[in-house]
């Protein structure tokens, strides 16, 4: 607990904390505080050391003398830092298992020897290894690499993983040459026992034989030992087989290694040298001990080695592995093996047939194919390789039309339909070949499928590619006993230029029964980017439900339409809206309030709610509003009411042109040019327009003698943003009808840089007519 002797505040808990925190631990005050703990404190809390330990004694904790802190230095707080680049991070007590790594670290910065830093911070308070245990020569950049494990520091009391040894001294890239893999073993072990690490004994005395056994299969990974996986039985037989061991003394040298995760029970006392071809599957696939798939292993291996699978089956017994006793044929071949194995037929991962699982029609179809030989053979076969439900497949040779027919691609690839005929896929396979639906199940059911889904009631009579192209999913068919989805019938309109209503009725006729009702019986090309996020076409789909504003308005923006046609056309498509659409709302979205393009954009504009106001009989307040609803970014209106006698000439102030129409001006985009425009539309004065603009939130200098004549000088001299010079304005005052001497006292008076030059008083002669 923290000292009671003062209350606290905030600065007190930090230098009062053991990590320094703020938190619990606390110091405890019977104990004396370390000067290290003083230095990271006022470094931590940006104070001065001083200050720190004044701060600790008045709370009752016992100090460091201040001779103690005298002696401080850069290096010591360096030596205090965790990681390099990090002074908010401290040496605590939870590192203390890591003291070694941290003071090779501090050496290689400091460039001192890590004994003498182990001093220095046994000095500072601080635990530290014995000097004496550490180098007194500074580090090698590579030994910080050396002393770390799985991107962790060693720790310091605990002896070096030997497979930390292995790949520091790159055991695997040279380990054809084993007196050469040996002797950079032991060199890593020798400069690991020289920082001051532990070794086990029994690393130090390893020989080659060690290292073969250790290191596994040089050229692949995947048989590398770990000492947190178990290690494989055929991993033991096959080293007690190549180095002439029993394979109990394998195990126990693994153990003596460090190795706890060995194979269970008893093992072999001895492995022949053709047991080696017995636990291997094929490539990268070993044998479990207990493993689900020992029937395809006894099969694979048998067909290879030609060795009956009873005989194989006893012999792995003897070895270790678990096989259950069952009937097994006499004898397999490499057929055999293609026969058993269910990928064809099931889609997903490599799957070998459980021979207690029912045979999916469509293995045997393929197998069959596969054999160029009749159905009847292949379903022979399994029943003689102990498959007890095998389906009972009229006999017949399987063509290349069969084979198309059953692909689930259609193009007689696998994988095949297994079991069952989903009603898209009938439909697929009639529209390829011209026949009916019906036609097509009874040509399924001739090949042994007995599961053809099809849908109660008439069948078409005929069906064509966009029929069948209706009936596909991004996962498969559509399932007649389900939903059929809003989206699916959109996609499909779009993809085919035609209304969602005449769409559904496609599929009702198809035989589908839960089909939307009440479709638009017109297409619309952005009907697919309403539904789709973002009004990105090709993303997920929206719910049919809580349709927001701000997805309304985004589609409208994509679209470049108005979003309330977006809002009316979705309620169309069975979309359930957050909001309720209202008439004037194509009014509200339109920018000239005409509800016609074109559209608003994102955010609101006063200009824009003013004139839809004045448009609607309503108040800009509730016209914000509605905005807001509907999705668009809150318009925050000034402060000045909008609603007075001023609004049609405040309208027209707003627009761009000074027509009253959009486009508006932008926050911080009106010019002066712009106030003696809209001075002129509406007859007041510049100085008038100035001041209303700035009630209604933007700024701008007129000055005081700026008249609405002076419009016709502004707009003939250069844009605000490029430089003039005396050639634009006598250009000006050219085109505009004046002296060079008036335009340029225009000039100043608008408050424009004039240069000091005597200008002609007499007006230019008129210009031919253009």
């Amino acid at each position: 607990m923290p000292h009671p002797a003062l209350p606290r505040d905030d600065h007190d808990r930090l230098i009062t904390s053991r990590l320094l925190d703020a938190e619990a631990p606390w110091l405890d005050p019977d104990e004396p505080v370390t000067p290290g703990h003083v230095l990271c404190a006022a470094q931590k809390s940006d104070s001065d050391p001083a200050a720190v330990r004044s701060r600790l004694a008045e709370l009752g904790y016992r100090v460091p003398s201040p001779e103690q802190l005298a002696t401080a230095t850069e290096d010591d707080l360096q030596l205090l830092k965790l990681m390099r680049y990090r002074s908010e991070s401290w040496l605590g007590p939870e590192d203390s298992v890591f003291l070694r790594h941290h003071l090779l670290r501090a050496a290689d910065d400091l460039k001192r020897p890590p004994a003498e830093l182990a001093a220095r911070l046994a000095g500072l308070g601080l635990p530290s290894p014995p000097p004496e245990s550490l180098p007194g020569w500074v580090p090698e950049y590579g030994d910080l690499t050396l002393t770390r494990y799985e991107d962790r520091p060693l720790p310091d009391d605990v002896p070096v993983p030997v497979h930390h040894i292995l790949q520091e001294a790159s055991y695997w890239e040279v380990a054809d040459d084993p007196q050469r893999a040996l002797r950079e073993v032991v060199s890593v072990c020798e400069r690991l026992v020289e920082l001051g690490y532990r070794v086990d004994p029994v690393v130090l005395a390893m020989d080659a034989e060690d290292l073969t056994l250790l290191g596994g299969n040089p050229g692949d990974e995947h048989y590398r030992l770990h000492l947190d996986r178990p290690v494989p039985l055929p991993y033991v037989l096959r080293l007690a087989q190549g180095l002439d061991r029993t394979p109990d003394d394998i195990a126990a040298r693994l153990h003596a290694f460090g190795h706890r995760l060995l194979p269970e029970g008893p093992l072999p006392r001895s492995v022949e040298p053709g047991d080696l071809d017995l636990f291997e599957r094929g490539w990268r696939t070993l044998l479990a001990r207990n493993d689900p798939d020992w029937f395809a292993h006894l099969v694979v291996v048998g067909a290879r080695t030609g060795r009956a699978p009873a005989d194989i089956a006893d012999r792995l017994r003897s070895l270790g592995f678990t096989i259950p006793e069952a009937e097994l044929p006499a004898g397999v071949s490499s057929d055999d093996v293609g026969l058993i194995d269910g990928r064809p037929a099931v889609s997903g991962e490599t799957v070998w047939l459980p021979r207690t699982e029912p045979v999916p029609v469509g293995h045997v179809l393929f197998s069959a194919h596969a054999r160029e030989t009749g159905t009847a053979a292949v379903v022979t076969r399994m029943r003689e390789l102990g498959y007890t439900r095998v389906p009972d497949v009229p006999d017949r040779n399987v063509t290349d039309d069969d084979l198309r027919l059953i692909s689930t691609a259609g193009d007689g690839s696998a994988p095949v339909l297994a079991d069952t005929v989903p009603y898209g896929r009938v439909v697929g396979a009639a529209a390829v070949s011209g026949a009916g639906p019906e036609e097509t199940a009874a040509r399924y059911r001739g090949l042994g499928y007995t599961d053809v889904v099809l849908p109660d009631g008439p069948l078409p009579a005929s069906v064509d590619g966009r029929d069948a192209l209706l009936t596909v999913t991004g996962t498969g068919w559509l399932a007649l006993d389900e939903a059929v989805p809003v989206p699916h019938v959109v996609a499909r309109a779009h993809a085919e230029g035609a209304a969602p209503a005449e769409v559904a009725r496609r599929l009702r006729t198809l035989g589908y029964r839960d089909v939307p009702s009440g479709l638009p019986e017109t297409p619309h090309p952005g009907d697919l980017a309403m539904i789709s996020r973002d009004g990105r076409r090709g993303a997920p789909y929206v719910p049919l439900t809580g349709v927001t504003a701000g997805h309304v308005r985004c589609v409208a923006d994509v679209l470049e339409s108005s979003a309330h046609d977006v809002a009316l056309r979705m309620l169309d498509l069975g979309y359930a809206l957050e909001f309720t659409p209202h008439p004037d709302d194509a009014v509200v979205v339109s920018l000239n309030a005409d509800g016609r393009a074109p559209w608003l954009g994102r955010g609101g504009n006063l200009g824009h709610v003013l004139l839809v106001a004045k448009a609607l009989g309503r108040t800009p307040e509730e016209v914000v509003a509605r905005l807001a609803e509907l999705g668009y970014e809150k318009y925050g209106l000034p402060g000045t009411a909008a609603g007075d006698e001023d609004t049609d000439d405040d309208i027209v102030l707003l627009s761009e042109n000074a027509d009253g129409r959009g486009p508006w001006i932008r926050q911080w985009s009106a010019d002066l040019g712009h106030v003696l425009r809209a001075a002129r539309a509406t007859g007041r004065t510049p100085q008038e327009v100035g001041a209303r603009m700035a009630l209604l939130g933007h700024h701008v200098h007129v000055p005081s003698q700026a008249l609405a004549s002076d419009l016709d000088l502004v707009e003939a001299l250069p844009g605000p943003h490029r430089p003039w010079g005396t050639g634009d304005l006598l250009a000006a005052a050219s085109r505009t009808g004046r002296s060079p001497a008036d335009a340029a006292a225009r000039l100043r008076v608008l408050g424009k840089e004039v240069a000091d030059l005597d200008y002609p008083t007499r007006r230019p002669a008129p210009g031919p007519a253009r």
